[in-house]
C-alpha cells in the first residue's frame, strides 16, 4: 500500500519560491493547454483524446518544455485522468449509481493560477539528505540559478518513493510537499467477528458502539468550536476586506490555513484512537454509517447547516478507511436510512429510504429530546447510541443482544481530544 507524507516547504530564498510559483503556473497552463485538446477533440469527434496522441501535441507547447519532461508528463496524465473519471461517471449513472445532473466536464483552471509540480520515480533526485527540483533546460537558461534544493526528511531514507507533489496553498503564500511511499501492510491480532459500528455526527462527532455490548462518544465539541471561531474571525476582516475591495488578504488565508490544520489535525486524532482501540480489544471489522445526501439536502436551519456541511465528515471516513487497510482490518460503509428514528431494543425493521416511495410505517420508540431516545417500554438511551447500534442491525453482522442491551442502557464514556 502507499502512504503519504505532507511538509510545508521552509527556509528559502525569496528567488526560490518565486522560482516555484513560476514553475506552478507553468504547470497551470499546461494543465490547461492539455485539457483544451482533450474538450476539443470530443465536442468535434465525440470520442476521447488518449494521453498519447494529446502528448504529441502538447509537447509543442512553449510551458511542455519549461519544465522538466518527467514533471510535464505527469500533468498530462492527470488531464487525462479528469476526463477519464468523467466518462466513468457518466457510466454509473446510465447504470443508476450516480445522478446525470452531478455530473461536469472537467474545466479549466483560473488563468494566471497555479498547479501542482508532480515528480514522478525518474524525476525525484535524494542526494546529502536534500531533495533538488528538477529543472528543464528551458527554465535554467531563462533565470541561470542554481536548482532548488529541499532537505528530505530523515524517516523516509529507507522508504521507497513513489511520487512527490509540490503544491502550492492559497496562489502560492505558501507551499507543501508530499512524499508518497510504498508501505508494507501491518496485520493486528484482530477477528473479524468483533464488530465496531459507527455513527457520525456534529456534537457527538462518532458514537461508537461493539457487537458485545460496550460504547463510547468521540466528542465532536471542540472540531465545532473551531469552526465558529473561523466562521467568526472570517466574517470580521472579509468585512474590512471588502470595503478596502479586496476578495482576499493575508489575514484571511492566515486563519483558513489554522482552521484547516486544526480540523485535519482533530480529525485524524479521532480516527487513530478509534483504531487503537479496536487493535486491543481485538476488534477487526469497522461499520461506518453513510449517507450520501446528507450534507445536500440538509435543513437545520442557517447556523445549524454551516456547521454541518463545513465540517469535512469524508475525511474521516477514508481516513479510518486507510488505517483498516494497514492493519488488516474490514472497513464497511453502511447505508444508514431511518436508523434514528427506529427502536434497536424492540428490534424494529429498517428500512432502505426510497424518495419515490417514502415509508409510512411507525416504529416502537421516538425521540423525546435532543439527545434522548424512549423505547416501547419506556426506558430511555442515548439517541445517537441507538442510532449506532441500529447501523450495526442493518449491516447484518453478528452481535450479542443481551450484550447490545447492555451496552445501550449504559450511559457511554465521552471521549475528548485535545
Amino acid at each position: 500500500m502507499y502512504l503519504t507524507q505532507s511538509n510545508v516547504i521552509r527556509n528559502l530564498s525569496k528567488e526560490e519560491y518565486a522560482m516555484l510559483r513560476e514553475m506552478c503556473q507553468y504547470s497551470n497552463n499546461l494543465y490547461n493547454v492539455a485539457l483544451y485538446n482533450i474538450r476539443q477533440y470530443y465536442f468535434q469527434e465525440k470520442k476521447f483524446l488518449k494521453y498519447e496522441e494529446n502528448y504529441h501535441v502538447c509537447k509543442e507547447n512553449e510551458n511542455y518544455g519549461l519544465l522538466q519532461a518527467g514533471v510535464s508528463q505527469q500533468i498530462l496524465k492527470v488531464a487525462d485522468r479528469s476526463f477519464k473519471s468523467f466518462f466513468n461517471l457518466i457510466k454509473k449513472a446510465k447504470s443508476g449509481e450516480y445522478r446525470f445532473k452531478d455530473i461536469k466536464m472537467p474545466h479549466y483552471r483560473e488563468k494566471g493560477g497555479m498547479f501542482n509540480l508532480i515528480l514522478s520515480t525518474n524525476a525525484i533526485n535524494v542526494k546529502d539528505g536534500f531533495l533538488t527540483i528538477p529543472m528543464s533546460r528551458g527554465f535554467s537558461k531563462r533565470h541561470g540559478r542554481k536548482p532548488i534544493k529541499i532537505p528530505f526528511p530523515a524517516r523516509l531514507k529507507e522508504k521507497t518513493i513513489k511520487e512527490v507533489r509540490i503544491c502550492p496553498v492559497y496562489n502560492g503564500r505558501y507551499f507543501k510537499i508530499q512524499y508518497c511511499y510504498l508501505q508494507e501492510k501491518e496485520p493486528q491480532d484482530v477477528s473479524p467477528d468483533n464488530v465496531l459500528a459507527i455513527d457520525i455526527g456534529l456534537e457527538n462527532l462518532a458514537t461508537c458502539v461493539t457487537n458485545t455490548g460496550t460504547a463510547f462518544i468521540m466528542d465532536g465539541r471542540k472540531l465545532k468550536s473551531i469552526n465558529q471561531y473561523w466562521n467568526k474571525q472570517k466574517a470580521y476582516y472579509q468585512g474590512i476586506a471588502d470595503k478596502q475591495g479586496q476578495k482576499k488578504t493575508h489575514r484571511l488565508y492566515a486563519l483558513a490555513r489554522k482552521r484547516n490544520n486544526r480540523t485535519q489535525d482533530y480529525l485524524r486524532k479521532v480516527a487513530r484512537y478509534i483504531i487503537n482501540y479496536c487493535i486491543e480489544h481485538r476488534i477487526g471489522t469497522i461499520v461506518c454509517g453513510y449517507n450520501g445526501d446528507f450534507k445536500r439536502s440538509i435543513d437545520l436551519g442557517r447556523i445549524t447547516n454551516q456547521q454541518f456541511t463545513q465540517i469535512s465528515f469524508g475525511n474521516l471516513r477514508e481516513t479510518l478507511e486507510g488505517l483498516c487497510e494497514r492493519y488488516g482490518m474490514r472497513y464497511i460503509e453502511q447505508e444508514e436510512s431511518y436508523t434514528s428514528q427506529a427502536s434497536c431494543l424492540d428490534l424494529d425493521d429498517i428500512p432502505v429510504y426510497n424518495p419515490e416511495q417514502p415509508y409510512t410505517g411507525t416504529f416502537s420508540g421516538k425521540r423525546i429530546h435532543r439527545g434522548l431516545y424512549q423505547f416501547a417500554d419506556g426506558r430511555m438511551a442515548n439517541a445517537d447510541v441507538n442510532g449506532a447500534y441500529n447501523i450495526l442491525r442493518k449491516s447484518k453482522q453478528n452481535f450479542d443482544f443481551e450484550g447490545l442491551c447492555k451496552g445501550l442502557l449504559d450511559s457511554p464514556l465521552r471521549i475528548r481530544i485535545s
